[in-house]
């Protein structure tokens, strides 16, 4: 048919005050974009909030440009058999202003669709097989069963077999919301819940929602949209267009109220605030199949019907049939659809529908079940393809740290202070005399009032919500206050207020035994590892930290070259740093860690430094990327070694600068790569094992510990440990410790 046969059997002409309504409602409806985008992130976890909104994004992205190529001429193009459409694609059949509006319109409510599916997959998909499965729903799902119920919308001589049988939906409970909801069911099915959804016996388990305030703004946005996507449906500005609205209006406002009072009363509270917004929308969406055919208190009814729908099915997708939903999509458009289809008959005027009321009532049915069967099935295929070619699902790490791109190794830019800050300084100015100082205030005290202070144990640091804030980090971020307010000079001086707790021997000790007894937390970050830390005395020279950030493993090995005292001070200097380079700023390169170390601590040690002394610490950091089986180690200090055991190769050792951290020498830290399969076994280790001696005045040797860990690389970490704390044991035999001891051994 030519372009201009097609513009003489479209529904509407351009008429400028209707087709002006037509372009408002298509703006409303892409604004519900932004308003999905608020809800979702206010629904899932903190570390989440970035992924739903870059793939809210790609949503937006993917069906513009698949639903101009591809979806509207399927959707809405001349039919063939009621069952496909033929032409009007890449917009070549574009013939009249009209035509474009109608695009517009329709491919808002397109994005709707996709939408839907992106907050029920989201905390564990990755992006880019959700933006070609994005893809096929908007070229093939959507259009094709769009097709079969609203085919004739733009071209009046179509026949599609699902309108013709009398199928009612008028601004998509079907359509839209739940072809969107059954995709997103078989997605979520198959990429499975997140990491921690359902314990081993099956039962869920809570999962915190960064901000229901956001949540809440989110749906106020989506009920303002919704007047334009039910309104705008119409394809004309009319005197419906008012009942619609305050149709739509009434239904929501129904919704939420029996959502709340039934989760209240009759679901003992529970998940109250994600029913309130869920019973809502589901409301929005009931109405939405029957907006122009039924009275206000038909609204009403529906609305209250659907609050109860929404919180019983709530609890049959998450608890009964073990579904991971995280936004409560499934429950909403899926559930809320069938609802509102089914009431199009049950709750519609008569005279305005197209059968009797019980005919009416068989047909939306099959509607609803045809929809069920072709999207499930369809949407099945597609996610079992793109499964068992590029996968579904983020790593453990990505999904831990919200990431759906993959993460690299990369400098970042220190934030400006730690997480925990301080934000008023308590001084006991008398025995039960107290004041209470801002941060700018304490600060503009003369720098010998405030290490009187210090010295005489009259302050206390605490955070906003009046928490203490323990000293050394108080104190470093007091400094970074004065760095930023100064200039760096200043900040250097402020280290010698840090030090004054090195005088205090009680806090030390109570520190350095926190430090050392923290071998069973290693496993929340190496699971197959192991730690032998036996100090010499209480105070240990030996230390080592760990963490996991972005997805990185991180251990740190360290040993002082200091007094047994002295060393406790600069272990809390140094783990203090660690947190707050790596675990705040996310500064991962190992080197880069290392230079940020060596200034803090040559810092530390302008003050210490005496003729002849030796002060330095001997540190190796080793970060591990478990996706790519790769991991990155740099070292300062002839104290600290990385042996490397890979199956069926010989023991290697990886070397760095042999000068150690704060030691005033110019020095270049360099990162050696190490590539690793599973099984492959690493040992940190400073130079108190092998310089151990015993009873004969032997040195056990590096070569004898590098022997037996070549020997035992093979077996478990547990075992390991116990082979190296025997094999110690009885060399040392009765002679004294000779040195601290530090080794850990770990399988990536």
């Amino acid at each position: 048919m030519e372009a201009i046969e097609s513009a003489t059997n479209t529904v509407a002409s351009f008429n400028t005050t209707s087709t002006l309504w037509v372009l408002i409602s298509a703006a409303l409806v892409f604004f519900m974009q932004a308003g999905f985008k608020v809800l979702e992130t206010g629904l899932v976890k903190e570390e989440h909030r970035s992924a739903i909104g870059i793939k809210n994004l790609m949503d937006w992205v993917a069906g513009s440009l698949a639903f101009f190529v591809i979806g509207f001429g399927l959707m809405f193009g001349d039919s063939a058999g009621g069952f496909i459409g033929t032409n009007l694609f890449l917009g070549l059949d574009f013939s009249d202003g009209y035509t474009m509006v109608f695009f517009i319109f329709q491919l808002a409510f397109a994005g709707t669709a996709l939408t839907i599916v992106s907050g029920a997959m989201s905390g564990r998909t990755a992006l880019a097989p959700y933006f070609v499965t994005s893809i096929f729903t908007a070229i093939i799902i959507y259009p094709v069963f769009g097709h079969w119920a609203w085919g004739n919308l733009l071209n009046e001589n179509n026949s599609p077999w699902l309108a013709n049988l009398g199928f009612m939906d008028f601004a998509g409970s079907t359509v839209v919301h739940s072809v969107g909801a059954w995709v997103g069911l078989i997605g979520i099915y198959m990429v499975g819940p997140r990491i921690g959804r359902y314990n081993a016996l099956g039962k869920v388990q809570p999962v915190k929602a960064s901000d229901y305030a956001y949540s809440v703004l989110g749906l106020m946005i989506l009920w303002l949209g919704w007047w334009g996507f039910n309104g705008g449906s119409t394809l004309s500005f009319d005197e419906n267009v008012p009942l619609i609205i305050l149709n739509t209006n009434l239904a929501a406002a129904a919704a939420c109220l029996s959502a709340y009072i039934h989760a209240k009363y009759f679901q003992k509270g529970a998940d109250i605030i994600e029913k309130i917004i869920g019973g809502s929308l589901t409301g929005l969406v009931a109405i939405t199949a029957g907006c122009n055919v039924v009275s206000p208190l038909g609204a009403l009814a529906i609305g209250l019907i659907a609050g109860l729908v929404h919180n019983y099915s709530y609890i049959l997708i998450s608890e009964k049939w073990k579904l991971d939903d995280p936004v409560g999509a499934i429950p909403v458009h899926g559930f809320g659809g069938i609802l509102g289809t089914l009431c199009v008959a049950l709750f519609g005027k008569e005279e305005l529908l197209i059968h009797d009321r019980w005919t009416q009532l068989g047909v939306q049915g099959i509607g609803v079940i045809t929809c069920m069967l072709f999207t499930v099935s369809f949407s099945y295929a597609v996610f079992w393809i793109v499964k068992s070619t590029i996968g579904l699902r983020l790593s453990p790490q990505e999904e831990l740290t919200g990431e759906v791109i993959g993460g690299i190794i990369e400098v970042q830019e220190e934030e400006d202070f730690p997480e925990q800050t301080v934000s008023q300084v308590s001084v006991r100015m008398g025995e039960r005399s107290y004041n209470l100082f801002q941060v700018e205030e304490y600060l503009n005290l003369p720098r010998e009032t405030r290490i009187g202070l210090v010295r005489t144990d009259s302050v206390q640091y605490l955070d906003d919500v009046g928490n203490e804030v323990p000293p050394l980090l108080a104190v470093r971020y007091l400094a970074g206050v004065l760095e930023k307010q100064r200039d760096s000079a200043v900040s250097k001086e402020e280290l010698f207020e840090l030090t004054l707790y090195e005088d205090k021997t009680d806090f030390n000790g109570v520190l350095q035994d926190a430090l050392i007894r923290q071998e069973q937390s290693i496993f929340s970050v190496f699971p197959d590892s192991f730690v032998f830390l036996h100090p010499k005395s209480e105070i240990s020279s030996d230390f080592f930290w760990h963490n996991r950030v972005k997805g990185y493993n991180i251990v740190v090995v360290a040993s002082c070259t200091e007094t047994a005292e002295s060393c406790a001070f600069t272990s809390s200097v140094v783990l203090s740093q660690l947190n707050e380079i790596v675990s705040i700023s996310k500064t991962l390169p190992p080197e880069k860690i290392l230079e940020k170390l060596d200034e803090s601590l040559q810092l530390t040690f302008k003050r210490k430094k005496k003729n002849g002394s030796s002060l330095g610490v001997h540190l190796g950091v080793l970060l591990v990327d478990t996706n790519r089986r790769r991991a990155y180690y740099s070292a300062a200090g002839k104290s600290v070694h990385l042996f490397i055991k890979k199956l069926d190769e010989p023991l290697t050792e990886t070397f760095s600068t042999d000068i150690p951290l704060g030691d005033f020498r110019k020095k270049t830290f360099k990162r050696n790569q190490i590539d690793y399969t599973r099984g492959d076994s690493f040992l940190l280790t400073t130079d108190g094992y092998f310089n151990q001696l015993n009873e004969s005045g032997k040195r056990f040797s590096p070569e004898q510990l590098k022997s037996n860990f070549a020997k035992h690389a093979g077996k478990s970490m547990h075992d390991q440990q116990f082979e190296h704390t025997n094999e110690f044991e009885k060399w040392k035999g009765k002679e004294n410790q000779t040195e601290d001891i530090l080794v850990i051994g770990l399988k990536p």
